[in-house]
């Protein structure tokens, strides 16, 4: 049955579809005879939008300020893609950086200065809640960017989104700069970004950063209106006050907890190859009623119920998917620690690693649905190699071969290997099916692999800091969970576990010396070229973990949204990333749903 929303969202259209049709400019009027016979045309009615409904399910998104977005908060992420534009656009599938708002960009010699050029074609819109129509309010400025960033940079969203910010000159400054002392001239005067004119913005980086263009096609740093932000303040992304700028935008007087209807943008200039013009999306909180709605064919897209989990096939049906998110679980080796300083142990461990196992009889019984992990960086990343291309998978037979070439065939003389992990549950039954696994593919004596629980504040301590030589000695795998900062492929090689040695801001101080895989991280920093340092970021792959890779960390998967979808409509992305509307493509009309 159509709802009241529904019916609004269809007289608005129709309304954009008419008002489309007639002429640019009004001619002035003129009196012309009446010829009383000739017969009145008959109205030409605009057909009914493409309507598709999804369930994202509970619960409802926080927040679609595109400022406020955390990594793993997907349904703000569906929302913010398709209602914000930013200077660029990462296609998810593909993993290439695309231009957007910015339809060009250039950058010094020095590679510190990055000027984008901007289009000048695309508005800020709202719908007017009197006529249903959808108004242009005014094209988006390099005023725009520079208040968007100045504004993250002061910290007026949630501090811990922040750091890809940083990379721009004065951030880091502004950040740390006490609240009684945060005027907005010493902002204006700190931050690295100016508006050269209405099309043009210049970016000052405080280092050299090739993938720059990724980190503004994140939501952070994608623009907001200053002049409705700074009227509204935190009321602006209201939907009847708010303006949008992406292919999409949201109907007013829809309170948000009930959901958002999104309604097509027909000032969008880019390439839009989906025929979706109506988006209606709820958040139920029974996610076995969405799935029965979805089975009735209501929705086209409905979140999967945990219970589901277990019984569906990702692999072999097209109805159900798993879209990688920007996280991952893996184990990081301690050189410090025998035997994990030797290669071959890494290697070993690696190859004795059941992925699938954990998944179906850990994660997918706890209703977290993930994706087996051969290598660190997700699919979805920026540069990131093909999923599959990379790796060791589970191989019993190569992994005590491997065992044997580290010196503990049939574990003899092999040192007690703990594995540490944090104080969760679901940690602890993924290292017991970890350390079961190894015992069985080894055939070693229990107690060989041992487990041992911390708080996760202990935990990350002890990997970002090796114990002094008075104290004991580390555990030789460390299990952590890692959501990303930045959606490039560099972030999971550089920022996490790069020897400290070149980079000294990594995360875990593993006590290695650099290898090969380190040299070639930076100069993918510096290489501009996206299909040259995409080609680096995979030889810096299979550096760290081919077939005779340096395997300091073993990857374990990819945390992932499990969705069903019907098959009357085909939907993007296919693997990785928020969902695109604009490239959905409904294929049989399915009647008054």
């Amino acid at each position: 049955m159509r709802n009241k929303y529904y019916l609004y969202a269809i007289y608005g259209m129709a309304l954009l579809l008419l008002a489309a049709c007639g002429p640019a400019d009004t001619p002035t009027a003129t009196s012309l005879p009446v010829d009383d016979a000739s017969p009145t045309p008959s109205p030409t009615v605009p057909p009914d939008p493409i309507l598709v409904r999804v369930d994202l399910g509970s619960p409802a998104a926080g927040s679609i300020d595109p400022a406020r977005i955390g990594p793993l908060w997907v349904k703000e992420k569906d929302l913010v893609e398709n209602l914000f534009t930013g200077l660029t656009r990462l296609d998810g599938d593909s993993g290439t950086i695309e231009p957007a708002l910015a339809e060009s960009w250039e950058t010094s010699s020095n590679g510190l200065t990055w000027t984008f050029t901007l289009r000048d074609d695309i508005f800020w819109v709202s719908i007017n809640m009197e006529t249903g129509q959808v108004e242009r309010m005014r094209p988006i400025t390099a005023e725009d960017v520079v208040y968007t960033v100045r504004r993250v940079c002061r910290a007026e969203v949630d501090t811990s989104l922040v750091s890809p910010a940083l990379v721009i000159e004065g951030c880091r400054e502004v950040v740390e700069q006490p609240l009684a002392d945060l005027t907005d001239d010493f902002v204006k005067r700190t931050v690295g970004v100016k508006a050269v004119d209405d099309t043009t913005v210049e970016f000052k980086l405080v280092a050299q950063t090739a993938y720059f263009p990724t980190l503004l096609a994140m939501p952070l740093l994608r623009p907001v209106p200053s002049d409705l932000v700074d009227a509204e303040g935190d009321r602006w992304t209201h939907s009847e006050v708010v303006w949008t700028s992406g292919p999409y935008t949201v109907q007013p007087n829809i309170p948000p907890e009930e959901g958002y209807t999104l309604i097509t943008n027909p000032y969008w200039p880019l390439e839009r190859t989906g025929n979706i013009e109506i988006v209606q999306i709820s958040f139920l909180k029974d996610r076995a009623q969405s799935f029965e709605a979805w089975e009735a064919g209501d929705l086209a897209l409905a979140a999967l119920p945990d219970e589901q989990l277990p019984k569906v096939s990702f692999e072999d049906d097209p109805s159900y998917r798993l879209l990688v998110l920007p996280a991952a679980a893996f184990l990081v080796a301690s050189y410090d620690t025998q035997p994990l300083d030797n290669v071959d142990m890494r290697r070993a461990l690696a190859l004795a690693t059941d992925r699938q196992k954990i998944l179906s009889e850990v994660l997918e019984p706890a209703g977290q649905p993930g994706l087996a992990a051969l290598s660190i960086v997700p699919p979805g990343s920026a540069g990131a190699t093909a999923y599959g291309d990379v790796g060791l998978g589970f191989d019993p037979e190569a992994a005590r071969a491997a065992l044997a070439d580290a010196g503990h065939k049939d574990c003899i003389r092999l040192p007690r290997v703990t594995l540490l992990v944090d104080d969760s549950p679901l940690s602890a039954q993924v290292g017991e099916q970890l350390i079961q696994t190894w015992t069985d593919v080894f055939g070693c004596p229990e107690g060989v692999f041992e487990l041992e629980q911390q708080p996760q504040r202990d935990v990350e301590t002890i990997i970002v800091e090796p114990p002094s030589s008075r104290q004991p000695r580390r555990a030789g795998l460390i299990l952590l969970n890692w959501q990303a900062d930045s959606l490039d492929a560099y972030h999971w090689l550089a920022d996490i576990f790069a020897c400290r040695e070149a980079f000294p801001d990594a995360f875990a101080n593993q006590m290695r010396v650099c290898a090969e895989g380190e040299l070639a991280l930076s100069q993918a920093a510096t290489t501009l070229d996206p299909d040259l340092r995409s080609s680096s970021y995979q030889r810096i792959e299979k550096l760290f973990f081919g077939a005779e890779g340096e395997m300091p960390v073993v990857p374990l998967y990819f945390y992932a949204r499990a969705v069903a979808i019907q098959p009357w409509i085909e939907v993007y992305p296919l693997h990785a990333g928020p969902l695109r509307f604009d490239k959905w493509v409904l294929n049989t009309v399915m009647g008054d749903r």
